[in-house]
C-alpha cells in the first residue's frame, strides 16, 4: 500500500517536471527565440525610432516650407552698397540712358543719397535743344506758362527703368517719394504758394486782345530754381552752354509786364516770352537753350562697378 503510493507520487513528480521543462521551453523560445518577445521588443523600438525620426523630418521639411512661404511673403529690406552711399556732390557718374542713339551720358551728383531728396545726378552737358516762345501774344503766353511741363516731359525718354525711378529738368522743385518726383511740375511765389494769375494794373488799357479784361492768364513768378542752383554751385555751373531752367519769371517795369523763362548761362538770365504794357500785348520772339535732365537713381538697386569719380574716369553704374 505504502509502495504504491510512493510509486505515483514519483510518477506525477516527473511528469510535472517535464511539464515545466516544455513550459520553460516554450518561454525561453518566445522570449529570445527567432520571433520571440525580446525580438519584437528590438523591431518595435527600432520601428518606433524609424516612425519618430520619419516623423521629425516630416516636421523640419513642413517648418521650412513654411518658413520659405513666410520669407516669400515678409518684404526684404534692401540694403544701400557702401560705394554707393559714398557718392558726393559733384563726382562724375557714367550714365547709361538706355536710348540706343545716345547710350551714355556723363553726369554729376546733384544731391547724394543722405539728402532729403534722394539720390540724382544731372547730365554734365545739354543733351538736347528746346525751343520756347512765338510771335504772338498767344503762342509767347503758351510757352511761359507750359515752359516747365514741357522741360519735364522731355527728360523722360532718358529715364532707364533699370538704374532710375523719374527724370526732370534741372530748376524744377526736387521734392521727391519713393524716388519719384511728386512736385516737379509745380510753380511757388515767393511765399511758397500757388499763384494766381498776374492781373494788369488798372492804370494801363486792356488790350483790345484781352476781351475786356484786365487777366492775362499768365502765372506769377516761381522760386523753383533756388535749390538746384544752390546745390549747384560754382564748382558745378558751366558758362560754356546756355541751359533752361524749369522756372519762370514776371518781371514788373514802369510800362509793362515781362513773362520771361530762367535760363543759366554765364549767369542767371531770362528769356522774354511775352509782354503786356500800356500800350498792347505783344509775344516778342523764339529762343533756343539746352536741356539737362535730373535724374532720381534707384540707390537700393544700383552699384558702382567701376571708376574713381573723376571726368576722366568716371563711376560706372551697375546692377
Amino acid at each position: 500500500m505504502n509502495n504504491e503510493n510512493k510509486g505515483i507520487t514519483l510518477v506525477a513528480l516527473v511528469i510535472t517536471i517535464i511539464v515545466l521543462l516544455i513550459l520553460a521551453g516554450i518561454t525561453i523560445s518566445m522570449t529570445i527565440g527567432q520571433k520571440g518577445i525580446l525580438q519584437k521588443a528590438q523591431e518595435a523600438g527600432k520601428n518606433y525610432t524609424n516612425a519618430t525620426n520619419y516623423e521629425h523630418e516630416k516636421l523640419s521639411d513642413i517648418s521650412e516650407e513654411v518658413n520659405n512661404i513666410i520669407d516669400s511673403l515678409t518684404p526684404k529690406v534692401p540694403q544701400i552698397s557702401e560705394e554707393v552711399k559714398a557718392l558726393q556732390v559733384g563726382q562724375y557718374v557714367q550714365y547709361d540712358t538706355g536710348i540706343e542713339e545716345v547710350g551714355n551720358i556723363i553726369c554729376r551728383v546733384l544731391y547724394p543719397v543722405s539728402s532729403e531728396y534722394g539720390l540724382q545726378i544731372i547730365s554734365d552737358k545739354c543733351v538736347e535743344n528746346v525751343t520756347f516762345g512765338g510771335k504772338s501774344w498767344k503762342e509767347g503766353k503758351e510757352s511761359y506758362n507750359g515752359a516747365i511741363e514741357q522741360l519735364n516731359e522731355a527728360t523722360k525718354k532718358y529715364v532707364n527703368p533699370d538704374y532710375a525711378y523719374d527724370g526732370r529738368c534741372v530748376g524744377s522743385i526736387p521734392t521727391v517719394k519713393n524716388g519719384m518726383f511728386v512736385d516737379k511740375d509745380k510753380f511757388k511765389d515767393s511765399e511758397g504758394n500757388t499763384p494766381n494769375t498776374v492781373f494788369i494794373l488798372d492804370s494801363w488799357p486792356i488790350p483790345s486782345s484781352f476781351g475786356g479784361t484786365r487777366d492775362t492768364g499768365c502765372y506769377d513768378s516761381d522760386e523753383n530754381y533756388v535749390q538746384d542752383l544752390d546745390a549747384l554751385g560754382t564748382s558745378m555751373s558751366n558758362i560754356s552752354m546756355n541751359y533752361w531752367l524749369a522756372s519762370r519769371v514776371m518781371v514788373h517795369d514802369k510800362t509793362g509786364m515781362n513773362f520771361c523763362v530762367r535760363f543759366m548761362g554765364s549767369s542767371l538770365s531770362n528769356n522774354l516770352m511775352c509782354r503786356v504794357g500800356s500800350v498792347a500785348a505783344i509775344g516778342i520772339s523764339t529762343y533756343t537753350r539746352g536741356l539737362r535732365p535730373c535724374i532720381s537713381l534707384k540707390s537700393y538697386d544700383i552699384k558702382i562697378v567701376e571708376g574713381d569719380g573723376t571726368l576722366s574716369n568716371p563711376y560706372v553704374i551697375g546692377k
